[in-house]
């Protein structure tokens, strides 16, 4: 099968990172297949752009993006490489990719191939305003031939905003084993963030975007702190709020307990020198970084939002608390931290739980085997259309 994804940037966020994983694993599943970025990626540890696929080099804030449209130079570029590499599956993977495929498909009206679009989180979360919301109702979810949802709360979601009537499918966010081995032992990761062995180390990885709530994250951190002095919190990541949050850190005083060590190549160096991953967001699909966590046997603590009670066995593989419940928050975190036992056997169950259900190998199974179902939905369905058109000549 020859399968094109669509991606908006080679950055080292979630669904780049699995867009990323799933093209490499299908690829060792003898499947042709190529990654094309629509914009590019300038600032360091991006994603490998790798032979064959390409970056786009498209201009995220052109005049033509502001409104919900396209830039009709980059929907050229896509043309081309569509032409080029004759796919079976186009997949567009979140944020602004679909639109780009969905038009795409305008421009092929008699090309046989699909077009999949994988939907990562609750679309009334992200598309505000009616213009925006007619726009992505009437012409550019109709184009799509199938949706993969990473969760099943917001696939339902989805389909409940959208009125989605193609092939749908709940297929959760994996993760590769293979790139998920650290290179460094938690000693030496801790002496060269200048972190005491001894301290209890809470850690976040993703994008310091306002939906993850980090000043959320920072509170709880204080609260902690007071009770445990040496506490430190490792922000892995970037984003725009950086400078806020530095400076929400200084002014809860706890500015010399927190770290920013932006984007990084291996996270698993990080996350397996750490005590406990912390995740306080709004809201989430499948948050990959709590299954490469629970995949090193690192408890979780997560705020219980989207999919995350889907991919977290509460009290099992980690805990989950109500979003708005800092308080709830502080005691959780500071109770693991204080046992170590309830940690480890926490962090066992989640290895053994990501393990059999979120691997990249099922996974990318999954994908292919939806990507047959939806083929053959489309190849009747053309058909049929055709016999109309040729009855009502």
């Amino acid at each position: 099968m020859r399968i094109l994804q669509v991606v908006q940037k080679p950055q080292r966020r979630g669904a780049e990172i699995f867009a990323f994983q799933l093209n490499q694993e299908l690829r060792r599943q003898g499947h042709e297949t190529r990654l094309v970025y629509l914009y590019p990626h300038n600032e360091a540890c991006g994603l490998p752009v790798e032979h064959g696929d390409r970056v786009l080099n498209g201009n995220p804030n052109h005049p033509f993006e502001k409104f919900p449209g396209v830039n009709p130079i980059l929907l050229r570029r896509l043309l081309h490489v569509i032409a080029e590499f004759k796919p079976d599956i186009v997949q567009v993977n979140g944020a602004r990719t679909v639109k780009y495929g969905a038009f795409a498909s305008y421009f092929c009206r008699d090309a046989s191939w699909a077009l999949i679009y994988r939907n990562i989180g609750n679309p009334s979360d992200w598309l505000h305003g009616w213009h925006y919301r007619i726009f992505y109702q009437k012409l550019v979810m109709p184009r799509l031939h199938g949706v993969v949802g990473v969760s099943r709360k917001t696939l339902q979601a989805v389909k409940d905003f959208y009125g989605i009537s193609v092939p749908i499918k709940n297929i959760p966010r994996a993760v590769d084993p293979e790139s998920l081995i650290p290179a460094a032992s938690p000693d030496a990761v801790r002496l060269k963030t200048k972190t005491p062995t001894d301290a209890p180390v809470l850690i976040f990885v993703g994008s310091l975007t306002p939906e993850k709530r980090l000043d959320r994250l920072l509170r709880l951190t204080q609260q902690v702190h007071l009770q445990m002095p040496k506490l430190q919190l490792w922000l892995i990541g970037s984003g725009p709020l950086e400078s806020t949050l530095r400076q929400q850190a200084d002014s809860l005083g706890i500015a010399e307990s927190v770290s920013f060590f932006g984007t990084q190549n291996n996270v698993a160096d990080f996350l397996n020198a750490a005590d406990l991953f912390v995740l306080t967001s709004d809201t989430e699909g499948i948050p990959g970084v709590i299954l490469e966590a629970g995949l090193l046997g690192l408890a979780v603590v997560a705020t219980r939002v989207g999919g995350v009670p889907e991919c977290v066995l509460e009290g099992e593989t980690g805990m989950l608390v109500d979003r708005q419940d800092e308080q709830r928050l502080a005691e959780v975190v500071y109770g693991l931290l204080h046992d170590s036992a309830r940690r480890r056997k926490l962090g066992a169950k989640a290895k053994n739980w990501v393990a059999a259900n979120f691997t990249i190998d099922k996974i990318a199974g999954n994908y292919v085997d939806f990507y047959h179902h939806v083929l053959a939905s489309r190849h009747r369905i053309v058909p049929a259309i055709g016999a109309l058109h040729r009855e009502l000549a």
